[in-house]
């Protein structure tokens, strides 16, 4: 195995990274037995297989036997990678959830057996340690690296490409996903708009960030997963889209971007300072031709912008998270017992369905008590730790952040796999932090890909 310090991803700034990224000695970049599980696990995750089998043909878990089989087989070869610190406190968190959660269980009256959610976070558990094993292998193959992540990059984007396809998708859906009807918003593959967006702001991250060689489709990638977010209507996700895009751009400045940076500067003040006038007119544009719900989506990204979080921006996520927390303070620092936070019984129903915390940290700590909580923030926090001294920052810095916003959005990030696959890949590749050149920037910035 070749020594890290031979990486090209550790060579000074101003060097031509690209060139020896790709052109590595014949013991670099060989197929490996572990490539294939990794990507067919990676196909499932992100474009979502499960659920679509789920909404045409109306049977549940259909590819869950190569999912997990694929997952496995990954633990078995290159699980003993996975053990880096944010892992390890990643693991933590889940394991006590379960346990702690099950042990609590009854003390609150829950909707589904907790055996569900024993199932669906075991499964989280297998995943994640199968592809951040596998992740963390590939730090002494940039080019078996790059290879996997040019691959997921074009998962990614037909992930989003489907949300612009859901008019004929949602004609062979046996299951329509939540919104019902593709005029109001669009999943694609997803059952739940909202996913579909958070997968489509992952695919506009590795775009950008992994940028294609050919100009014109590197343009159209860009806008076919940006417009994809848009497509779905989820707030968060149209947020998350606006601010990274603004940030990459400010980033990465140069020649004729600097010559737009003060038309750039000029928008950041107008929607600072009159946010709503710019998104109303965009609103109720008549090309647009938006509903009442699809412009009060709209308009509300000026206020979240603005920081004002509220139940009417938040479509009544803050009493959400008022009453798990007052749930949570009820027991602490023990529990309410497993499924307790996903399907709050007794607060908001909805369409016959009890809402759940829609944050990931607040359904943790209602359920399972304050230790896993803890180990969840240490886990992130010591993943950005790792992210911010990486070469790839620029790379995982924004996918890790999206992944908090995802979190912080939703009860289920955890046991959705597209979740679970993005972040293997960021938790496995910033191994290579502890390894890097103290935190210098290396010449992949620009580079661009096949």
């Amino acid at each position: 195995m070749a020594a890290i310090n031979a990486s090209p991803l550790r060579d000074a700034p101003g060097t031509a990274v690209a060139g020896r990224f790709l052109a590595r000695s014949d013991r670099h970049g060989a197929i490996d037995k572990t490539d294939l599980p990794a990507r067919i696990l990676a196909v499932i995750c992100l474009l979502n297989i499960n659920g679509v089998m789920w909404m045409v043909f109306d049977q549940e878990a259909l590819v869950s036997f190569a999912m997990l089989g694929s997952a496995l087989f990954l633990v078995i070869f290159v699980g003993r990678r996975a053990w880096s610190l944010p892992f390890s406190l990643l693991m933590g968190a889940l394991a006590t959830y379960l346990a702690l959660g099950v042990m609590f269980s009854g003390a609150s009256a829950t909707v589904d057996d907790p055996a569900h959610y024993v199932r669906a976070y075991g499964g989280t558990l297998v995943v994640l340690w199968g592809a951040v094993g596998y992740a963390a292998s590939l730090v002494d193959d940039d080019r078996r690296a790059l290879s996997f992540l040019l691959f997921v990059r074009g998962a990614l984007l037909v992930a989003a490409a489907s949300v612009w396809f859901s008019p004929i998708l949602y004609r062979y859906y046996a299951n329509l996903p939540r919104a019902f009807s593709f005029e109001e918003r669009m999943g694609g593959f997803f059952a739940n708009p909202n996913e579909a967006a958070m997968v489509s702001v992952f695919a506009v991250v590795f775009v950008q960030e992994l940028p294609f060689r050919n100009r014109l489709i590197q343009w159209l990638g860009l806008l076919v997963s940006s417009v994809a977010v848009f497509l779905t209507f989820s707030k968060t996700g149209m947020t998350c889209v606006i601010v990274y895009l603004a940030w990459s751009l400010m980033r990465k400045a140069k020649g004729f971007g600097l010559i737009l940076l003060p038309l750039v500067a000029v928008v950041a003040i107008l929607l600072v300072q009159d946010p709503d006038g710019i998104l109303r007119g965009i609103a109720e544009s008549p090309a647009l031709q938006l509903g009442a719900a699809q412009q009060s989506r709209v308009l509300a990204i000026g206020d979240i912008l603005g920081g004002q979080i509220d139940e009417e921006t938040t479509t009544g996520r803050t009493y959400l998270w008022q009453l798990a927390a007052a749930r949570a303070w009820e027991t602490f620092p023990l529990g309410n017992g497993l499924g307790s936070g996903h399907h709050m019984v007794g607060g908001l129903l909805e369409a016959g369905v009890w809402q759940g915390a829609h944050n990931t940290f607040l359904m943790m700590w209602s359920e399972s008590g304050v230790l896993p909580v803890l180990l969840l923030i240490a886990a992130m926090m010591a993943a950005l730790s790792n992210t911010l001294r990486h070469p790839l920052w620029h790379l995982l810095l924004p996918t890790l952040i999206v992944l908090l916003v995802d979190m912080m959005a939703t009860h289920t990030a955890l046991s959705t796999r597209y979740h679970n696959m993005v972040m293997a890949l960021a938790m496995g590749l910033a191994v290579r932090a502890r390894q890097s050149a103290g935190g210098v920037e290396t010449g992949l910035l620009g580079t661009r890909y096949p």
